[in-house]
């Protein structure tokens, strides 16, 4: 068991001071005691899953905290989250893997005490559940002596000195292992690239994973002028191929993160890339058939 101290913080974030630390990952690394992060004032992502914290009080004091990453740690009481019920910014919180989960309506509980949470333990928050933990969820008291924090909204810390970094786990940026690398498209949009890096490393930093780091496009020659009617005809062709390398990006980070599933885990890939196979399969043959509606048989993954 460990403490975690400013120079392990400052060290893995990159940052010149505690004020300017906004994302923090420290994964797996047998810490017990996390008070330090009471100094962490404009923290906005913690990953610490894997780890052995019995208590939520010291989060409390993170006004700026968005996202609470704690699966398998060792908090006993659910009552704990009261120190989180006056966290204005807390959206997503993961506790799964904690002795406090086998409590009678864990998740009703927990979101009757945070309301604001729009996802609890990887399931997002539907519309229905609000409703029922008002009925089913226990009432929580937030303990004494905790801070009052106001919602000022998002502030940029430009007399910090930091390194804007918005993905989880990307204070750790190190140059990665070239399987880890998503490699990059000239004629592809930054902003559609960056868009899906950005989901790749959100769910790798909820897995306790190193962030995927993108190759900076190189600077194509510019070409000459091109005629009205080549402009013209310009757009499908793009389009065509900004779907293609879209495919490609999205299964590079797959086989990325298939590398990091245990053999329980990748059953479960399996069992689900059967199924869709299977589906895939069964709408082919019934457009097929000429009976086929135009409703897709595979639901839209986010």
């Amino acid at each position: 068991m460990s403490k975690l101290n400013k120079k392990q913080v400052l060290a893995r974030s990159r940052a010149k001071s505690l004020e300017s630390v906004k994302n923090l990952n420290f994964w797996g690394s047998s810490l017990s005691d996390v008070s330090l992060v009471r100094e962490l004032p404009n923290v906005e992502v913690l990953s610490l899953s894997v780890n052995s914290i019995a208590s939520l009080k010291d989060f409390a004091f993170c006004p700026r905290l968005k996202e609470l990453y704690l699966r398998r740690n060792c908090i006993n009481d659910l009552k704990e989250i009261g120190f989180l019920k006056k966290l204005p910014k807390l959206r997503v919180l993961w506790l799964s893997d904690n002795p406090c989960c086998t409590t009678e309506n864990y998740r009703e509980t927990v979101l009757k005490n945070l309301p604001r949470l729009i996802r609890l333990d990887n399931v997002a928050v539907d519309d229905t559940e609000p409703l029922l933990a008002k009925e089913k969820g226990a009432e929580i008291d937030i303990p004494d002596g905790l801070p009052d924090h106001v919602d000022l909204g998002d502030t940029i810390l430009s007399t910090m000195g930091s390194t804007r970094s918005t993905d989880p786990g990307q204070s750790i940026r190190k140059e990665p292992p070239a399987d880890q690398r998503v490699p990059s498209v000239n004629n592809e949009p930054d902003v559609a690239r960056e868009s899906l890096v950005d989901k790749t490393n959100k769910l790798r930093a909820e897995l306790g994973l190193k962030p995927l780091v993108v190759d900076e496009p190189k600077p194509s020659p510019k070409s000459p002028t091109k005629s009205k009617s080549q402009t013209d005809s310009r757009p499908s062709s793009s389009s065509s191929r900004l779907s293609e390398t879209r495919s490609n990006n999205i299964l590079t980070a797959v086989c990325a993160l298939v590398k990091e599933l245990d053999r329980e885990s990748l059953e479960e890939v399996k069992l689900e890339v059967e199924k869709r196979l299977h589906d895939c399969s069964s709408n082919a043959e019934r457009d097929s058939d000429g009976g086929a509606d135009n409703k897709p048989l595979v639901p839209e993954m986010d």
